[in-house]
């Protein structure tokens, strides 16, 4: 029996049959180790057949893609939960938002309700509800909510306020010898590893909570993260200020006369970095930690991963 606290918080989860949908990016693939170590059945829906050898042995892969809904059919037969990290990073082959975050999840929640699933986690961002007004992607995020909320399906959503990944570009700025921040870098976050925020996540499915803001246990402002960053790569900080007004003026005119996958990343990277983005603390991975393992070159690996047992990969078709 796993003697870790992320996994021990959710007792009540093992042996129960999981669906992970997003289980190939960075918060998917912590959610499938916290599970397994939680003793629950995977399972994890992709969208090519190889990927499946991304996964420890003994999940179960189910190959489907969210934008064709007819490639879904079996991928939550016999699920309790579904866990939805679900959405688009980076744009490409022309879906947007809406295909991914909004109609691939509504997919896969009609699916969830027809199959008789129990709970369906979905991982959203943290001031959604504001947030929907201006930015295109949370938009489509929160209009999945929307339609989570409605559904007889007990649901929650989990509302990070931002990954260790996304803090990698300040260490990536910081390796190029300086650091550009918004405004005078005053306002705060603190963010969260993808391990915490999946110990969150199974807190929550495990729970009668339906709304859950999460991060991580260091409040950081925008400087101080750029100042780590210099810092784990033993360099001077070279911090340069970008005016609050004139990256906002940025992101509305790109917004007015480029294509979504060039306006969208910045639309939302510029309204999260312009407020404050602190949620209740949780977990122990720090920031400084995951900047320091980063720059050993040891943060991209992942333990315990290897092939599926035979029989393992399996598809509607």
């Amino acid at each position: 029996m796993s003697t870790d606290p992320r996994t021990d918080s959710s007792p009540s989860m093992r042996g129960r049959r999981v669906l992970v949908a997003g289980a190939t990016g960075y918060l998917g693939r912590h959610l499938v180790d916290a599970l397994v170590g939680a003793g629950c059945r995977v399972r994890v829906l992709v969208r090519r057949r190889e990927q499946a050898v991304d996964f420890p042995s003994g999940v179960d892969v189910f190959v489907g893609q969210v934008t064709e809904s007819a490639t879904l059919s079996g991928a939550t037969d016999g699920v309790d939960v579904v866990f939805s990290a679900l959405g688009i990073t980076r744009q490409r082959d022309g879906v947007t938002y809406m295909d991914v975050d909004y109609r691939g999840n509504l997919a896969l929640l009609r699916l969830a309700e027809s199959t008789g699933v129990s709970r369906f986690v979905y991982v959203s961002v943290l001031h959604g509800p504001d947030l929907r007004k201006t930015v295109r992607l949370v938009s489509a995020k929160e209009k999945f909510v929307d339609a989570l909320t409605a559904s007889p399906v007990s649901s929650v959503v989990v509302r990070p306020t931002g990954y260790f990944s996304d803090m990698g570009e300040f260490l990536t700025m910081a390796g190029r010898g300086a650091v550009y921040v918004f405004g005078g870098g005053h306002l705060s976050i603190n963010p969260i590893s993808g391990r915490d925020v999946a110990a969150a996540c199974l807190r929550a499915a495990d729970s009668n909570a339906t709304d859950v803001p999460v991060g991580g246990p260091d409040v950081l402002t925008y400087e101080a993260i750029a100042r780590a960053a210099f810092a784990a790569h033993r360099m001077p900080p070279r911090i340069r200020h970008i005016p609050r007004g004139l990256i906002v003026a940025v992101a509305r005119a790109l917004a007015w006369c480029t294509p979504e996958h060039v306006y969208g990343p910045l639309q939302f990277l510029t309204a999260v970095m312009t407020r404050e983005m602190t949620a209740p603390p949780s977990g122990s991975d720090h920031l400084a930690d995951y900047f320091a393992r980063q720059v050993a070159g040891t943060g991209k690996s992942t333990p315990g991963h290897g092939a599926p047992a035979a029989g393992q990969v399996r598809s509607s078709a």
